[in-house]
């Protein structure tokens, strides 16, 4: 055992625990804003289904479409912005 570098090890495994932590908090950050993102959705499908704001179908058949950006996500509210406007 070198008498230079005994306490490195002690302080590198303090690094990584501290790393750990983060790393958990910022997991525990991503769900509760995954779960914010979640909840917020399915108030505005809500407020959609049951036409409770003025204007909301509209504003949403006229500017999803432009919003989303990869293709895969408009073909997959393509059927939802067609039954908007034709509700709306």
């Amino acid at each position: 055992m070198s008498l230079l570098g005994g306490n490195d090890l002690k302080e590198q495994q303090k690094i990584n625990d501290l790393e750990l932590k983060i790393n958990r908090e910022k997991q525990k950050l991503d769900k509760k804003l995954t779960r914010q993102k979640i909840l917020l959705g399915a108030f505005l499908v809500d407020a959609l289904k049951n036409d409770s704001i003025d204007g909301l179908k509209k504003y949403t058949a006229d500017n999803l479409d432009d919003f989303l950006t990869r293709q895969g996500d408009k073909e997959l509210m393509k059927e939802l912005i067609n039954e908007l406007r034709n509700l709306g």
